[in-house]
């Protein structure tokens, strides 16, 4: 090779260099932002699935009386590493043998992504008291701000009200007069006739309180007759009337008595909308409850189907059949979305957090 040669060949490695420099700047710069929109998104649908997953899994095993588990997301650790390579192909001789052959320059980067998942397993004491303890009434009426109608709300947060009797769950007898009064609720809270308030009177008997207002005429008989239903002694007159909301099982003349369910009870209320298959039904594997729900007042509809459902919102498989939420029953997926939330605050709750064991488990 030629002094012109050798020359030409060195420029070309700096050009190499050059390029690869180049390239190596615009990686920094481009594969670290463009890493975390396309990761982030990934790891958020895949954690938000197997979640839903988990949630619907403990539903439907709780149905058939068999133990469950859940674990807890505890952190995502993304290791991100790169590697960097250059060529140059000089030849050297008669051109006549390799013209045409040799590829002058090339340059490459390779960008690898190592993520590490923690979980938490949700167990212990503290998660077992907060399971089966009843839900604090400040949370179920935050919940309630997430709700199109209040009286759903009510309708799975109380076990009973003022001694009225909740039919949704329960051995004890119903009480017909429940329904009314779940239905009178939910009409006056969305005309906006009752709010929920926080009363600054000190001698109010309680932190919270329905406050009712503004029913003049056209409202008139639907307070009179929800007051009839709590048997608190007060007449409407069109002027507000500030009703205590307190958690206790006693009636009361003045206040608004509110026996609360559990997370446990909830899951159970839940269950009760499984369409349970009449092979498991009479191969005993699950058995018809006392408390069935009717159609028309189950917060969810959970399918099931022996073949993969071609359209849902979340699926599991079990006992040999698929249950699922119909991603086009739009009241169940609100149902859902609203357990999700509920099970994120109450159970996954970092103060309900364990000292057990954290199992991480490396994806590659």
């Amino acid at each position: 090779m030629s002094f012109h040669g050798f020359i030409v060949a060195v420029v070309c490695g700096r050009r190499a260099l050059f390029v690869l420099a180049a390239l190596g700047l615009c990686s920094c710069a481009v594969v670290g932002p463009e890493s975390i929109t396309a990761g982030r998104g990934v790891y958020s649908e895949v954690i938000t699935r197997t979640d839903d997953e988990q949630i619907l899994n403990a539903i439907v095993r709780l149905r058939y009386d068999e133990s469950f588990g859940m674990m807890s997301v505890a952190s995502v650790t993304a290791n991100l590493s790169f590697s960097a390579r250059a060529g140059a192909n000089i030849g050297v001789g008669d051109s006549d043998n390799y013209a045409g052959n040799l590829v002058p320059l090339s340059a490459g980067i390779a960008y690898e992504e190592n993520p590490t998942i923690s979980y938490v397993p949700l167990s212990g004491e503290e998660f077992m008291r907060r399971m089966v303890s009843p839900v604090p009434l400040n949370q179920w009426l935050l919940l309630g701000r997430l709700s199109k109608h209040p009286g759903h709300m009510l309708d799975l947060a109380s076990t009973r009200v003022n001694g009225l009797r909740n039919p949704l769950l329960g051995k004890e007898p119903p009480s017909p007069e429940f329904a009314r009064l779940v239905k009178l609720y939910d009409q006056l809270r969305r005309v906006g006739v009752i709010d929920v308030v926080q009363p600054s009177d000190v001698e109010s008997h309680g932190d919270y309180a329905w406050y009712i207002h503004g029913y003049g005429n056209t409202h008139s008989d639907g307070v009179r007759e929800l007051l009839d239903l709590l048997g608190i002694k007060v007449k409407p007159d069109g002027s507000p009337i500030l009703v205590p909301v307190r958690v206790a099982v006693s009636p009361s003349a003045t206040d608004a008595h509110v026996q609360t369910r559990s997370a446990y009870d909830v899951l159970q209320v839940f269950g009760a909308g499984i369409e349970l298959p009449q092979a498991h039904l009479q191969a005993g594997l699950v058995e018809e409850v006392i408390w069935a729900v009717p159609k028309e007042r189950r917060i969810i509809t959970i399918r099931t189907s022996e073949k993969r459902p071609d359209d849902a919102a979340v699926a599991i498989f079990f006992r040999d059949r698929w249950f699922y939420v119909d991603a086009t029953d739009t009241k169940s997926k609100r149902a859902f979305s609203f357990l999700r939330t509920f099970i994120g605050m109450r159970l996954a709750d970092p103060g309900a957090s364990q000292q057990g064991p954290v199992l991480t488990v490396p994806t590659s």
